[in-house]
């Protein structure tokens, strides 16, 4: 552009502009009704779009008279904490259901067995809970607490404040045989050794079929995926779309055989953040020891580390955290390592649901991205998806409109929770302070604080009550204050590895 056009094209812009401002002067009545008009019209466009977002279909052409004989309501692949708390409440909803697992129970899961207090509800309601306690099964955290990345520590008791445990330690080879027994008892048909190959679907009869490696074959009207966070099905469908990004580990550690005298302690060792090891009381003294490591950031890595660090890490911490190591003693008698896959916040679900089609559990990714628990998720959204089908099957439609009330459900319930679970694992990995701040105020201000964490860390209040007055300004003032002791009062950093034993 030359220069002297650039003066001009600036002066046409000024003499546009200055003809809008006097025909608004002229016409104040007309455009204010204009405008008036336009925002009602937005308003009105942006509620139909909701509201035809969110309807649901009050009749369908599957009325429970037109199932086929010797056909499911629901087939549930996967009989895990997920599918089988599901099943259960689809069972004793009225109808019909194939529950499948690959596997014959007692059959045992990977992971830390910490049972959260939304699960302790489910487990209540379902009977289950009072035959795990008869069996000595369970075993209700009282003293509990956590190391933070500076070796700031507390253990507490969280139950006296909150007026019940905020977990529990159950083995998954107890709890799941248990769940999926009282599935059956409730009238699901369990089918174990039942390895799912395919899955089809007919749109028009809208039905699927679903065939194993021996060659047998379950149909029905909704089929849920729920076989776990490496989710074969999921994948072979279509709806996920990338392995899963987390891990953790777990081995087992015979009673009376080590030092530990708490029920439940998180270890934070900035060298894993913003995952973490943890430790857990069983019946009969029997501990599990367990570590996470937690996708932040370009969600490839786990902080500074990745899952091919979780064995050194695991082994290492055994004999030279300076906390771990304390713990678990010199003597103590641990299983080999074992691990399993974690997907966390929905991460590669396109989505949860479709036509004649629900995905739950790890298989959705419905664990929580902060803490890496996964049983109590699984359990309310194998409820929700129960409350789904037994709704559409009243009112026979099936589509993905309707099923999208899963969806509605788990976000109310405990998905709403993902988006700020996941940033608050990139402050942590990022500001270790924050965890030091939060083991500092415990010190200062006892169980009143420890609840608080407790309440927020199993689910039973939102990640957003850290933003709440009586939570959020303590706990901004124990940040600074934990800053000045850190940083201008020389506070020793009491997190560091021990050297490695000498070998004999």
């Amino acid at each position: 552009m030359s220069s002297t056009s650039a003066p001009a094209a600036s002066s046409s812009v000024q003499a546009a502009a200055t003809a809008v401002q006097d025909y608004v002067v002229k016409h104040k009545k007309e455009v204010a009704i204009a405008a008036g008009a336009t925002s009602v019209a937005l308003l009105g466009a942006y509620a139909w779009r909701r509201a035809v977002r969110n309807h649901v279909p009050k009749s369908g052409p599957y009325p429970v008279s037109t199932l086929p004989a010797g056909m499911y309501d629901a087939v549930i692949v996967g009989a895990g904490p997920s599918g089988s708390v599901a099943a259960h409440y689809m069972a004793k909803g009225g109808a019909k259901v194939a529950l499948l697992d690959k596997e014959t129970f007692p059959r045992d899961k990977y992971c830390g067995d910490a049972v959260c207090t939304p699960a302790i509800r489910i487990l209540k309601d379902m009977g289950v809970l009072q035959e795990l306690i008869d069996n000595n099964e369970a075993h209700f955290a009282d003293a509990g607490g956590f190391v933070s990345p500076s070796g700031i520590s507390y253990i507490g008791n969280s139950k006296v404040k909150l007026g019940e445990a905020a977990c529990c330690a159950v083995k998954r080879i107890n709890m799941d045989v248990r769940i999926a027994r009282c599935a059956a008892r409730s009238g699901a048909e369990l089918k174990e050794g039942f390895e799912v190959t395919t899955a089809t679907f007919d749109r028009a009869a809208g039905i699927w079929t679903v065939t194993s490696a021996t060659g047998a074959v379950v149909k029905g009207r909704v089929l849920l995926c729920a076989d776990g966070a490496t989710s074969k099905l999921a994948t072979q469908l279509g709806y996920c779309t990338e392995a899963a990004r987390g891990i953790c580990s777990r081995a087992f550690i015979e009673g009376g055989t080590h030092n530990t005298d708490f029920d439940g302690v998180c270890f934070y060792p900035k060298w894993s953040l913003p995952g973490y090891a943890a430790i857990f009381r069983h019946p009969n003294d029997e501990l599990n020891y367990c570590y996470y490591l937690i996708p932040t950031g370009d969600g490839k890595h786990c902080g500074v580390v990745d899952e091919t660090d979780l064995a050194r890490l695991h082994t290492e911490a055994i004999h030279r955290d300076p906390f771990i190591s304390k713990a678990i003693g010199p003597n103590a008698k641990i299983e080999r390592m074992r691990a399993a896959s974690l997907r966390l916040g929905g991460q590669g679900l396109t989505t949860t649901y479709d036509d004649h089609l629900l995905i739950i559990g790890d298989a959705a990714g419905h664990i929580d991205p902060l803490t890496g628990e996964g049983i109590h998720t699984a359990m309310m959204g194998g409820k929700a998806a129960a409350e789904t089908l037994l709704d559409m099957r009243i009112t026979g439609d099936f589509s993905k409109q309707s099923c999208r009330q899963y969806e509605r459900r788990w976000i109310r319930a405990y998905g709403h929770d993902f988006f700020l679970s996941q940033k608050m694992a990139e402050l942590v990995y990022r500001y270790p302070i924050l965890l030091d701040a939060m083991a500092s105020e415990m010190q200062r201000k006892g169980d009143v604080m420890m609840s608080k964490w407790a309440e927020i860390m199993t689910n039973m209040q939102p990640k957003t009550y850290f933003l709440q007055p009586h939570v959020g300004i303590p706990l901004g003032i124990a940040i600074c204050r934990e800053w000045l002791a850190q940083n201008v009062f020389g506070k020793k950093d009491r997190y560091q590895m021990l050297d490695a034993p000498v070998k004999k």
